[in-house]
């Protein structure tokens, strides 16, 4: 099948928006000195999810849609999304010969590995805690087999805030030790609950003595707390990998009930970025994405002084996850090249 094709045909369906469709937007001389795009593989998970893509096609669609980095999802060479299967060092050092592979043959750059469902690291229990710690150590060994800069690791655990400190200094403490020696950083992103609380995650920074420890400032993910009969539902809409009907939830912000504002959260932790993620969910027929002010997001990127790669993230389920990729790639070009 020619790449158009194969492109072509994952670009399915009535939910497909003109405006994404052979339109990729590049942006000027100055914003690609200043950041690279990205690709992050959440944005393909439904592809992946219903068989259409398989994850190792990751390196050849990034190609065909014009990026040039690679920021991996560790659970869709486990088994799937929040899959918990066992993954061996053996098999993550096969993952990491034949992604290099790819990432040769396609021309792209390993970026990050997004490491998920490797126990929880924010925990109470400290046995609980040195599981997580020694689960994520793999990674690590992956990230620095593949030149990848980072992994991206979540604070999940403990819904005090003093637990949740104490947890997450000590474990970040242990990966962070580990990792120095393999030129890998252990970043955090606010993935919700009491990581997307930026004034507590950046006290958790600030406590470690190690300069390869940052965060990953997401556009999207602001939610402190979450109705859980409504996560589950959002988790079955993304394993199902088809479109939500009427009456079915359209978005994590459907499932919030506590939420901080992205723009002062993302002004607090940029300080400490070693990533940017561009999330996206909605957009409107300008090609704008209708809930969060990219104008603004990106204005505060620059300001913070940060500089490099921005992955791109489509999680919406209104538009093709190839659609909405282009989307928010033309997006994102159009709005730097307004504001660098």
């Amino acid at each position: 099948m020619l790449r158009k094709d194969f492109i072509k045909n994952l670009s399915l369906g009535a939910l497909a928006f003109p405006f994404a469709k052979n339109s990729l937007i590049h942006s000027n001389s100055l914003a690609k000195d200043l950041f690279k795009i990205s690709l992050a593989q959440f944005s393909l998970f439904r592809l992946i999810q219903s068989g259409k893509m398989k994850p190792y096609d990751f390196a050849k669609i990034s190609s065909e849609l014009g990026f040039k980095g690679l920021e991996y999802m560790s659970a869709l060479y486990k088994g799937g999304f929040m899959s918990d299967s066992k993954f061996s060092l053996t098999d993550a050092i096969k993952f990491a010969n034949k992604s290099n592979s790819l990432a040769k043959e396609y021309n792209q750059e390993n970026v990050l590995i997004m490491v998920d469902v490797e126990g929880n690291l924010s925990a109470e229990n400290s046995s609980e805690r040195a599981t997580a710690i020694e689960n994520h150590y793999k990674w690590i060994d992956c990230a620095n087999r593949m030149e990848c800069h980072s992994i991206r690791v979540n604070l999940y655990g403990s819904n005090d805030p003093e637990t949740w400190k104490k947890s997450s200094e000590e474990s970040l403490n242990a990966l962070c030790e580990y990792a120095k020696d393999f030129n890998v950083d252990i970043i955090v992103e606010n993935h919700n609950g009491l990581s997307s609380n930026p004034k507590l995650l950046v006290e958790v920074i600030k406590s470690l003595d190690f300069k390869n420890c940052g965060t990953l400032p997401d556009f999207g993910n602001w939610c402190i707390a979450q109705n859980e009969e409504k996560r589950n539902e959002l988790y079955t809409l993304y394993q199902r990998g088809k479109p939500p009907t009427d009456d079915e939830i359209k978005s994590i912000g459907d499932i919030c009930i506590e939420k901080h504002d992205p723009y002062e959260g993302m002004k607090i932790i940029l300080p400490y970025a070693k990533g940017v993620s561009a999330k996206s969910q909605f957009f409107d027929l300008q090609g704008n994405e209708s809930s969060i002010d990219y104008n603004r997001m990106l204005s505060l990127v620059i300001e913070s002084g940060y500089k490099g790669y921005i992955g791109v993230e489509y999680g919406g389920f209104l538009m093709t996850p190839i659609d909405g990729t282009i989307a928010t790639k033309n997006l994102l070009n159009k709005t730097l090249k307004k504001l660098v």
